[in-house]
């Protein structure tokens, strides 16, 4: 009694084999992957965290920008008190002087 195999039989044959090779590659594929895939999970982390402090950078950076200006209309101001301050006095002295 020979054993005969019909096209679909043969068909049905291959697409089993098909999937279980399949099944394995990705297996094998997943189990090579993963140590990339680890890695690439601790850099995406590090990522997160540098943006975040880049971040916080920045809000520092505009703060100080805020409070550099403060410090220029400080000093601006006390500059124009000291030129007042200054021709008040030759005024004044000129004034004791002419007095005298």
């Amino acid at each position: 009694m020979a054993l005969t195999l019909t096209t679909e039989d043969l068909q049905a044959i291959a697409n089993l084999l098909d999937e279980k090779l399949d099944h394995k590659l990705d297996e094998k594929l997943d189990q090579k992957l993963a140590p990339i895939n680890k890695r690439l999970d601790t850099i995406d982390n590090r990522l997160d965290k540098l943006e975040s402090q880049t971040d916080a950078l920045r809000a520092s950076q505009i703060d100080i920008k805020k409070e550099l200006k403060a410090l220029d209309d400080k000093i601006s101001e006390t500059y124009q008190v000291t030129l007042d301050a200054w021709g008040t006095s030759t005024e004044n002295r000129k004034l004791l002087e002419a007095a005298n």
